[in-house]
């Protein structure tokens, strides 16, 4: 029955820890957008994995997009974040143009 309980504190504190690095690296990203995953490791100092794992995140969820370019002569990816209006539908933009403030 032991090998059953799950470790539920340290599970929460891995997933809300995930959430603050995902919440500081999307503030980066959308500050300074198409940055590599290298220029962004530089940047804040983590590893490569630690950022390379938060990217693949916030993409899954709508938030970056990234895109592949050559380098000198190596592929690299490019990571912007995601345009405000992608969250929206073409009534609803629409409906933001008619609204007087």
């Amino acid at each position: 029955m032991a090998g059953s309980i799950r470790p539920t504190a340290a599970i929460d504190a891995r997933i809300t820890e995930g959430l603050d690095t995902d919440y500081e690296l999307y503030k980066l990203i959308d500050k300074d957008p198409n940055r590599s995953i290298y220029d962004l490791v530089k940047k804040t100092g983590w590893s490569s994995g630690k950022v390379h794992g938060s990217v693949r995140r916030l993409e899954k969820e709508g938030l970056v997009h990234i895109e592949r370019a050559t380098r000198g002569g190596r592929t690299i990816l490019k990571v912007h974040a995601a345009d405000w209006s992608e969250f929206f539908t073409q009534e609803e933009l629409k409906e933001f143009e008619n609204l007087e403030f």
